[in-house]
């Protein structure tokens, strides 16, 4: 179903975490209240994402977030966060997802993650 018919406020997503991260419970609890305070939304922990984010365990929480239809198919590009540090931090991304994951600067850079690289070049 199209943004149209839920309106962008009512926008599904499937937002995924790393469990192996080091984040703190506030982040992790923010998290978990926004995706709750959206009708369509999922929350999903899983083990490391480093195939999918350029992520360090030790600095904060990594998630990867994509827009999806109600019955879960993806309906948009995957969107890398992280790192998570504080509590302000869920509570940003929880505007961003109620608002509809708008591309309009609602959502800061600085929680953006940076996707894993693809290729490495060998260096000697």
């Amino acid at each position: 179903m199209s943004d149209a018919v839920h309106g962008r406020q009512g926008r599904p997503f499937t937002l995924v975490t790393c469990a192996s991260c080091d984040a703190p419970h506030e982040v992790m609890d923010g998290l978990r209240h926004a995706v709750r305070s959206c009708a369509h939304g999922v929350l999903v922990s899983t083990g490391c994402l480093a195939r999918v984010l350029h992520c360090r365990r030790e600095h904060g929480l990594y998630a990867a977030v994509r827009p999806c239809a109600v019955d879960r198919r993806p309906t948009g590009a995957v969107v890398c966060l992280g790192p998570l540090l504080t509590d302000a931090d869920a509570a940003a991304v929880g505007v961003w997802l109620r608002a509809g994951m708008p591309d309009d600067g609602t959502l800061p850079d600085r929680l953006r993650a940076a996707p894993a690289p693809r290729h490495v070049a060998h260096l000697n």
